[in-house]
């Protein structure tokens, strides 16, 4: 019998990797094309400075660890991409570029990101956390108060949607959720036009790029969790249930993160079961920041999920039928889940 070592992501397709890479990028055009035509200004700031910082940090790791210029394959030049492309859409439309801060964040947050995120566990294929999640966590919590615009660091970075509406409000105009939809808010670069991300959602979809099952998992936990955490308060006498729920999906990351970020294939778990497990723990997550903290959970959201990735890929829980200890998590999850939403509410 012949063993052959291959790097994740393990995925059964019939293209290679470097296609796959090639559709992620495809999948985010529309998302940058918004933002370069929405932000130009900003986008011309941060897109080439990120895209540089992660190709320059991927071209020097192999040049360090595999001592061969020729080690630089195209695989790697997509992923670093990919990694920038996604990291650079996170980031606020303005942060502090009139100073000049604002480019030593967007450089050092791309380059913490991919090198304490991916290369620090071997490159390509090897990392357990999301580089572009990481670099904007790293951005908000030690620069997250130098933006300039009215939203301050907003979407990913904040939960802040406008001047002055937050995810915690309970009194929410109707009007607003056209704004919402169609990016009419201030925000991150790639969060505020839906319309964008869903485009690119049905591309990923259709070409089995990403996981439907993570991405499902992740925004019906999120889904069912808001709608629980609506019902709450407009029992106590805030907005309708529907209204809060439609303001929680459409304001900040989670439709971005949801479709760019928790299915990655590489810091996600192998086995449908533990991809379900998994998706639906980062969206507890997301929703329990935001009720409990009163910040976007996002972000944060995948770093944990990532966390508990490598425990999810044990043997017994990589199985590709669910099991009944997967149905007991499944089932605790839940609990600690609606109960960590109720309670606080409800007390409040």
């Amino acid at each position: 019998m012949q063993f052959v070592k291959e790097t994740a992501p393990h995925i059964k397709r019939k293209d290679n990797l470097m296609w796959m890479l090639l559709n992620v990028i495809i999948g985010l055009a529309p998302v940058c094309i918004w933002a370069w035509v929405a932000y130009p200004l900003s986008a011309l700031r941060i897109f080439p400075l990120a895209l540089a910082t992660c190709v320059l940090c991927e071209f020097l790791f192999i040049l360090i660890v595999k001592k061969s210029v020729k080690e630089f394959k195209i695989e790697n030049i997509l992923s670093s991409i990919i990694t920038g492309m996604i990291y650079s859409l996170c980031l606020p439309t303005e942060l502090g570029f009139a100073s000049g801060t604002g480019y030593f964040v967007v450089v050092a947050g791309a380059a913490i990101g991919i090198i304490l995120g991916k290369l620090v566990f071997g490159g390509l294929g090897n990392n357990i956390f999301n580089p572009a999640a990481l670099g904007m966590i790293v951005v908000r919590l030690f620069w997250g108060g130098i933006s300039g615009n009215a939203a301050g660091t907003a979407g990913v970075i904040d939960s802040t949607i406008s001047s002055g509406a937050t995810a915690l409000q309970t009194t929410l105009p109707v009007s607003n959720l056209l704004d919402l939809l169609l990016g009419r808010i201030p925000g991150a670069l790639g969060e505020t036009f839906h319309i964008a991300i869903i485009i690119g959602m049905i591309y990923l979809l259709v070409t089995k790029t990403i996981d439907w099952k993570v991405l499902v998992s992740y925004l019906g936990t999120f889904l069912v969790l808001t709608l629980v955490a609506g019902l709450v308060l407009q029992i106590k006498g805030g907005d309708n249930f529907a209204i809060y729920t439609a303001y929680q999906l459409l304001s900040g990351g989670v439709l971005f993160g949801a479709v760019y970020m928790i299915t990655d294939p590489v810091t996600g778990p192998v086995g449908d079961p533990a991809r379900v497990l998994f998706g639906a723990f980062a969206g507890f997550v997301t929703v329990a920041i935001r009720l409990l903290v009163g910040t976007e959970g996002v972000g944060f959201s995948i770093l944990f999920a990532n966390m508990i990735a490598p425990a999810l890929n044990y043997p017994q829980w990589s199985s590709s039928k669910w099991k009944k200890w997967h149905f007991i998590t499944a089932g605790a999850l839940a609990g600690v889940a609606l109960l960590a939403v109720i309670l606080p509410l409800a007390l409040k």
